[in-house]
């Protein structure tokens, strides 16, 4: 392989040309180890930008390099499209000559996604621990007393952590990657494979995961608060709330999609358990009756409809926590009236959102799927801001 790859690279008559032979060698090489497979990983992102200059050298228009001169200087930042196909293209192949690209989810991403996917498979990692060691200030706390949320750092080598990878759609792959990077940038995004229930080998190789980052700076930057007693853990959840609604329903969420799907998590069981000690213990010494059961999640109070959305929308609202507009509504379900609580969920039946209703149920079938300014054509009387279904201000994400 390493001859030919040698007569490949001697014949090749253009920077891109060399890129493609030496991006061919690298994924002929699979498997790698850990190791080799990250630093690929990092190579291959810098192919990537190599290829958005070779292309653009090819645009017309644009002179060619003489032979012998100096490469010109590299663009400030290449473009962001172009760059992210190229990156997913070659960096985040998921199995032997495929291009699937898989992300990883261990926390809120298991029972709200907020982007769209193909397929969606039950399996774990290896040498990672899911942790309670993150500080949530933006969702289930607030700055001055964030919430807790889980992690996924590096562990012990027999350690495990089960989760789910979702097979993203080619077509729309590179925005939703590009999206998570900008909304996990404070982690260092890895390259681990995925093991099923069964076998030694992989199910998926080279799903895309964020991880806690080993320098010191990007963990302060990211809200890590590091080891604590589940006591504590467990105090600072069942006391904490945040724009998304109150940290034990985090907890809860994440427990029961784990034993749903048959996953014994000890370190999530466990402060799942100290939770539920502590709501039993407040609400008997308030003399209110105990509610529920330590494995179900929150239900959600008052809810008199529900709005779906399309996979755009979705995104919009669940990854960066903003207003739902008509435009993204592609139905209506039950009869509600305005200020009426709603659950705002995808095509798939995953709720992402909760929140008040700007319009009633009749009014927003007539303005699904429009712009805000024809929003305000069809209806001029409606009392809210045209086109804005769920107001940020008035939605709490799942």
């Amino acid at each position: 392989m390493a001859d030919a790859f040698v007569e490949a690279w001697a014949a090749s008559a253009s920077d891109k040309a060399r890129i493609e032979a030496f991006a061919g060698w690298l994924k002929a090489r699979r498997p790698l180890d850990a190791g080799a497979r990250h630093a690929a990983f990092r190579l291959r992102a810098a192919l990537a930008t190599l290829d958005e200059e070779a292309r653009a050298c090819e645009r017309p228009g644009r002179p060619a390099r003489a032979a012998g001169s100096p490469p010109p200087p590299p663009p400030r930042s290449p473009p962001r499209s172009g760059s992210a196909s190229a990156l997913c293209r070659s960096a985040y192949s998921a199995h032997e000559g495929s291009d699937d690209i898989w992300l990883f989810g261990y926390g809120s991403i298991l029972w709200r996604q907020g982007f769209e996917f193909e397929r969606a498979l039950v399996g774990h990692v290896r040498g990672y621990a899911r942790r309670f060691h993150l500080g949530d200030t933006a969702h289930r706390g607030v700055p001055g007393a964030p919430g807790r949320a889980v992690t996924l750092e590096a562990g012990a080598p027999g350690d495990v952590c089960w989760g789910c990878a979702f097979l993203l759609p080619a077509a729309s792959a590179a925005r939703i990657v590009e999206g998570m990077d900008v909304r996990e940038a404070a982690y260092e995004k890895r390259s681990l494979d995925l093991y099923g229930r069964v076998g030694a080998a992989p199910v998926v190789r080279d799903v895309i995961a964020y991880v806690v980052a080993d320098c010191p700076a990007k963990r302060a930057a990211a809200g890590y608060l590091g080891p604590a007693p589940v006591a504590a853990i467990a105090a600072t959840i069942a006391a904490s709330a945040g724009p998304s609604g109150p940290n034990a329903d985090y907890l809860k969420n994440l427990d029961a999609w784990l034993l749903d799907h048959g996953v014994e998590d000890d370190h999530v069981r466990s402060v799942a358990r100290a939770v539920h000690g502590l709501e039993a213990a407040r609400a008997a010494a308030d003399g209110e009756a105990r509610v529920g059961d330590d494995g179900g999640g929150a239900a959600a109070p008052g809810v008199r409809g529900r709005v779906v959305v399309d996979a755009g929308a979705a995104e919009v609202v669940s990854n960066c926590a903003r207003s739902l507009l008509a435009v993204g509504v592609v139905d209506v379900v039950g009869d509600f009236a305005a200020g009426d609580a709603v659950a705002v969920e995808t095509a798939r039946g995953a709720v992402v959102a909760r929140g008040a209703a700007s319009y009633a149920a009749a009014d927003l079938r007539l303005v699904r799927g429009c712009r805000s300014a024809r929003c305000a054509a069809l209806l001029p009387a409606h009392p809210g801001e045209p086109g804005v279904v769920v107001a940020k201000g008035r939605m709490t994400l799942a």
